[in-house]
């Protein structure tokens, strides 16, 4: 399986790219890791270990024996070495929204997603995560991987996540649709739902939210594709001032409602006590990882 879980993506201890390592890891111990994605490489899973000051091979051998879900991940790392300072992850999760990628690279990835050599994206962030979701496409969707798992695929393609267009949540919307589609997302998921979905379809990009869901649904696109063609609908409206609302409306939102995060913890199976954010997109997060965690261990 492609591992979904961006490097944008963080947990209550606020550190980009852990949750990306563990998940790589948990699938790798289940035998369900692509081949050609190393659980733990030499670069960004080896360097926020080093960050956190984790011995890289027992937290990867601790992964393995336990099978943790990433909130019992993260106390175990918290046991080892305490939380990280408020500077040290500021600096890591800005190096990592801002990293580059080299040109050997940036060759080869646009080889791989078969772009031309102006297309002008260098982002490293951005960069791997069209490569994930080509592959995840490529491969898990139209493949066999997934059969095991059809109706209980949880969506791990984040609110955060976004590509060449640069609005977040529109990833994650395809990405639901897509498995919708297919007879395979979760059953407490919707496809183009009523909340952000909408949202980001409607209000920021100021699409026919039917239009959007009967074109996934019909013509089940790469995610370039989509883009591409959510560009087209766009035309010459200048949308731009929406996406960076919009972007910062989804980093900084939390959910208020104690009904919501009563839900939420319910789900997770622990106590509302304070212990967790309110950030929406951290607890929303947790729920995803926690259900996938669930998933996997049920068809390893």
């Amino acid at each position: 399986m492609i591992p979904l879980v961006s490097s944008l993506c963080y947990g209550p201890l606020g550190m980009c790219q852990l949750p990306r390592t563990w998940w790589k890891v948990s699938l790798n111990a289940s035998g369900r890791l692509a081949d050609d994605y190393p659980e733990a490489t030499g670069g960004l899973d080896s360097m926020v270990l080093d960050r956190l000051g984790l011995d890289k091979a027992r937290a990867l051998s601790h992964i393995h024996e336990h099978r943790l879900d990433y909130l019992t991940f993260e106390a175990w790392v918290i046991e080892q070495v305490g939380a990280p300072a408020a500077d040290l992850r500021d600096e890591w999760n800005g190096f990592i929204a801002d990293r580059v990628h080299k040109q050997e690279k940036i060759d080869d990835i646009y080889g791989t997603l078969d772009f031309s050599r102006d297309a002008g994206i260098t982002s490293a962030v951005i960069l791997n995560q069209l490569e994930d979701w080509h592959f995840w496409y490529e491969r898990d969707l139209t493949g066999n991987e997934l059969d095991s798992w059809r109706g209980r695929v949880v969506p791990l393609v984040s609110t955060l996540d976004y590509g060449p267009l640069g609005v977040c949540q529109l990833p994650r919307t395809w990405h639901k649709v897509l498995l919708e589609a297919a007879g395979l997302l979760h059953a407490d998921y919707p496809g183009l739902g009523g909340g952000l979905d909408k949202r980001v379809v409607v209000d920021v990009l100021g699409l026919d939210r039917d239009e959007v869901n009967d074109h996934l649904n019909a013509a089940r696109p790469s995610y370039m594709r989509f883009e591409t063609w959510v560009r087209e609908r766009i035309g010459h409206r200048d949308v731009s001032g929406a996406i960076v609302e919009w972007n910062e409306f989804v980093r900084t939102r939390e959910h208020g409602s104690a009904e919501k995060r009563a839900d939420i913890h319910n789900n997770l199976e622990r106590p509302d006590d304070g212990s967790l954010p309110t950030s929406a997109t951290v607890l929303n997060q947790i729920e995803d990882w926690h259900f996938a965690h669930g998933a996997l261990q049920s068809v390893s």
